[in-house]
């Protein structure tokens, strides 16, 4: 079954390939930029150019209340209804912690953690007045596993974490499920566009902790240069199958890394599900978690 999907972030990296992917499998997609008239256009053209017929392209900035609503009633206007949101939009802040200003992190939490909230509570009116819909969260293997130099980027997907995850208890008596994607590392533009903690005065004393960042980045760098590397579209066509999966049977997480890393995920999911289900079930909240 066709469905109509709204993608935020889809200028380029893991929005742009899930946008694609959807659309080549017959979905009608909503691809959000934050200006696509503007800065964005070449992106936009692009991704109209390779579907015409399946993509529709709205201007959408997830820091900003006014703009989120607008993109979604516009969208609304465009496609007549949603069936799901991909809340895609991120970026990466970098650095060890004390090097980070307090603006930098506002600025970080507003994007990646308000934003998914912002277009989650504009298209969440439609999808309870139908009474059936899908939000897929964009997390990271970072939101549940924290490395060095990576706190600020961890406290961000850790909480988005948190918001999807309870927004699936509330949601699933109203027949909307939300599933959260926990990616790897992949090459994208994300690494490429991260930004850096401003405060390098402090960077002297913490020689051994940017020591274990690089061995990090070596590490990662291990597996885009493996015999099969890790491909964006892995991502996108795991959105991709739970979009077009049956409702009520979506995953609650379900991590896409085929290396190191999302094993060690993999593994924080299937040990803190069971004590979690069994707390939720004494107190008898079963019909969230059914």
């Amino acid at each position: 079954m066709s469905r109509t999907v709204l993608v935020t972030g889809t200028s380029s990296g893991l929005g742009r390939a899930t946008a694609l992917a959807l659309a080549e499998r017959g979905h009608t997609v909503v691809a959000t930029l934050r200006d696509p008239h503007g800065k964005d256009r070449t992106a936009a053209e692009e991704l109209t150019a390779t579907t015409p017929s399946r993509v529709v392209v709205v201007g959408l900035d997830v820091r900003s209340d006014a703009s989120v609503t607008a993109g979604v009633e516009a969208a609304l206007d465009r496609v007549g209804h949603l069936d799901a949101l991909v809340n895609n939009a991120a970026y990466a802040l970098t650095g060890v912690g004390e090097s980070v200003t307090s603006t930098q992190l506002q600025d970080l939490l507003d994007t990646n953690v308000v934003g998914p909230q912002r277009v989650a509570r504009a298209v969440l009116p439609h999808l309870r007045a139908r009474r059936s819909g899908l939000l897929v969260f964009l997390s990271s293997g970072a939101g549940r596993l924290a490395l060095p130099t990576m706190g600020a980027y961890s406290a961000s997907k850790f909480a988005v974490e948190a918001l999807a995850q309870a927004y699936r208890y509330e949601l699933r008596p109203l027949g909307i499920d939300v599933s959260i994607v926990q990616p790897g590392a992949f090459p994208t533009n994300l690494a490429a566009s991260q930004v850096q903690g401003a405060d390098t005065a402090v960077l002297p004393d913490y020689g051994a902790a940017l020591d274990m960042a690089q061995a990090v980045v070596r590490g990662i760098g291990s597996a885009f240069t493996a015999p099969q590397p890790p491909d964006p579209r892995e991502v996108a066509d795991a959105i991709a199958g739970l979009v077009e999966a049956p409702a009520g049977q979506r995953p609650e997480r379900l991590s896409v890394d085929r290396f190191r890393l999302g094993e060690a995920v993999e593994a924080v999911n299937a040990g803190a599900k069971g004590p979690t289900d069994r707390l939720l079930a004494d107190l008898g909240l079963q019909a969230a978690v059914a």
